[in-house]
């Protein structure tokens, strides 16, 4: 994460290649079933400017060993502790410090403490808790600092802006504006009518060298809608 703020430069932007090479031996080597060797190859590709934005080669190792599938130029999401069964759109950016909570003490049993349901304790057999099994965060999404999602949550719409320090409980619209703890819709980005166009443009599909060649369209992204 140290070095996502300077993808935002066009110098990085245009000097970040991915070697084919270089890609094939890194998807070759993490078939290895080492967690210390993964890791390695994980902070060697992370390492590289860009690449987290960039990188083909780092999308399919987590979507293929990791079953977290992120969408092209989406940040942030790799360097944290995300469970398998994420999908992250593309376009989507996301500040340090998100906390995603795979599951929670039971509240209604005799106990809440982790003897009773964990079996890595020893004294059960097997999970006795539901944990997290999808959590899908749509295109466009701006996640703030030290954001915490709670197991309850399964979507985050196209375009949602999750605050600062929020503790999101339950689902978020689309192009909705949450905060606080519990986070709540606050506002939403645009009016209705200019949500459905949007949504029905689905601008996220085009590479950003297609949204960069119509003029007409980028010049779109560089001011306010309204």
């Amino acid at each position: 994460m140290k070095g996502w703020m300077k993808v935002a430069s066009k110098t990085v932007c245009l000097k970040f290649r991915e070697h084919e090479w270089f890609g094939k031996t890194c998807l070759a080597l993490y078939k290895i079933k080492s967690r210390y060797l993964r890791k390695i190859i994980r902070i060697i590709l992370l390492s590289q400017a860009g690449a987290e934005v960039y990188s083909v080669v780092l999308r399919e190792i987590f979507e293929k060993h990791h079953q977290v599938k992120l969408g092209l130029y989406s940040y942030g999401i790799l360097s944290v502790n995300i469970p398998p069964g994420t999908i992250v759109g593309r376009y989507t950016s996301v500040a340090g410090g998100l906390l995603v909570i795979n599951g929670s003490h039971p509240t209604k049993r005799k106990s809440s403490h982790p003897f009773f349901f964990n079996p890595g304790f020893g004294y059960v057999d097997k999970l006795l808790i539901e944990r997290r099994s999808k959590l899908i965060i749509g295109n466009d999404v701006y996640i703030g600092l030290n954001v915490t999602i709670m197991p309850s949550v399964t979507v985050i719409g196209d375009g949602a802006v999750i605050a600062a320090g929020s503790v999101v409980v339950k689902d978020v619209p689309p192009y909705a504006v949450v905060g606080g703890n519990p986070a709540k819709i606050l506002r939403y980005r645009f009016t209705l009518e200019i949500i459905e166009k949007i949504q029905a443009s689905k601008w996220w599909e085009k590479n950003i060298e297609e949204l960069k060649a119509d003029k007409k369209e980028f010049a779109g992204f560089l001011k306010d809608l309204q």
